[in-house]
């Protein structure tokens, strides 16, 4: 495997990504966390190879090596994604969010539901201005948004030491964020260096290019995500563990009761690290089953569908 590969879009700017898994395999579009960039999907590549699923894990704008865009959003996502399938010639696909990769996987559910087979949360990112479902959230990680909703500059000096610690040793900052994770993930980063070293690249990747595009990030995940919940059309799998600090399980609860057709994956003993590593089999067997049972869409709610014309963009 390459370290990544670039689609020019139609607007010039870069997209990053690379592929995971069985190469020919039915693809499966992965969308990184934050911090995060395409990398964070080695630590599910074997998992994805056996289960013969091409993952195509994708930087967002301004992490990793994909162009920083200052004026993006959530909902314009999911055309970056349409181009990009397109040029890989992919007309169906399942996609899959981890944490606040969550809320561009919804988009994606949101915008081009004609188009995905399968739609994945693991640790989504629920709403950051729904106080309730904020409870047993670590407060740092609180702060931060909220700070990130007023001016996202004010979420600077987080940002900056993060990018600090992970850019100069990434396996000395995985060992010192591993402090704020609760036991189940822990263990996992202690006891598996293969774990622990994909962890640290991804992190130190995901500020490439500074930290712009994570302070970008960090104002649109805490602010209104820009499409209802109720709109969304077809299954919507919640993959959610019952210690997750940064995901409390109050967000995996109201998303899949508030999403029409969501379903919710509940593990008591998973934390927001482990519950991928660990769960990730759960995604790959529930995607499969698509390839034999066609979506029942939801009579909730208008279906907008991106099509699936040929793309002028090239790939490098």
């Amino acid at each position: 495997m390459h370290d990544f590969e670039l689609l020019t879009l139609k607007d010039g700017r870069k997209l990053a990504f690379r592929r995971y898994g069985r190469r020919d395999g039915r693809p499966l579009y992965f969308f990184h966390g934050f911090p995060g960039c395409r990398l964070q999907a080695a630590l599910v590549h074997a998992q994805a190879e056996a289960a013969g699923v091409s993952l195509i894990a994708i930087d967002r704008p301004g992490f990793g090596r994909s162009s920083f865009a200052p004026k993006r959003t959530i909902p314009s996502w999911p055309d970056d994604v349409a181009q990009l399938a397109d040029r890989l010639g992919h007309r169906r696909f399942g996609v899959v969010g981890v944490s606040c990769g969550g809320a561009y996987a919804l988009a994606c559910a949101h915008r081009m539901r004609q188009r995905l087979e399968y739609v994945g949360l693991f640790a989504g990112m629920g709403p950051m201005d729904i106080a309730a479902i904020r409870a047993g959230q670590l407060p740092a990680l609180t702060a931060m948004f909220a700070l990130a909703r007023i001016r996202p500059l004010l979420a600077a000096p987080f940002l900056v030491l993060d990018r600090l610690m992970f850019r100069v040793s990434p396996e000395r900052a995985v060992r010192a964020l591993a402090g704020m994770l609760t036991l189940p993930d822990r263990e996992l980063l202690g006891n598996d260096a293969q774990v622990r070293r994909a962890f640290g690249a991804s992190l130190a990747e995901a500020y490439a290019q500074g930290v712009a595009g994570a302070l970008r990030e960090a104002h649109l995940i805490g602010s209104a995500r820009g499409f209802a919940l109720e709109d969304i059309a077809g299954p919507v799998h919640v993959y959610q563990g019952g210690v997750d600090r940064h995901v409390p399980p109050a967000m995996g609860r109201y998303l899949a009761a508030t999403i029409p057709q969501g379903r919710l994956h509940f593990h008591p003993q998973e934390g927001h690290l482990s519950i991928l590593v660990n769960r990730f089999g759960d995604c790959l067997r529930d995607f499969q089953a698509t390839a034999a049972a066609p979506i029942a869409l939801s009579p909730f709610g208008a279906v907008a569908d991106i099509g699936t014309a040929q793309s002028q963009s090239t790939a490098h």
